[in-house]
């Protein structure tokens, strides 16, 4: 079965995935696993960083989208944890 001309892919390109499908594979993994360690928001601002190739870019949505909550789950944390001070 041939393939329809618009569809086939040019020869010498051997990508699996394209950037919005990594994009994807990317948010599936890592945001539930960013409920369980909030170390997996670094992950995926890195690994969309690898995607896009375009540091200031990937700079500003990491400041944009990742960074609050990233600081909301450390707030979370610091109120849960009881002061180690005493007077």
């Amino acid at each position: 079965m041939k393939e329809h001309p618009k569809t086939r892919r040019k020869k010498g390109t051997a990508r699996l995935y394209t950037p919005g499908e990594l994009n994807k594979l990317i948010d599936n993994l890592c945001h539930p696993l960013a409920k369980v360690d909030k170390g997996f928001i670094l992950v995926d601002g890195i690994l969309h960083g690898l995607v896009e190739q375009n540091p200031p870019v990937s700079v500003r949505k990491f400041v944009k989208f990742s960074l609050p909550q990233l600081i909301k789950q450390l707030e979370k944390e610091a109120k849960k944890q009881p002061s180690g001070r005493r007077r």
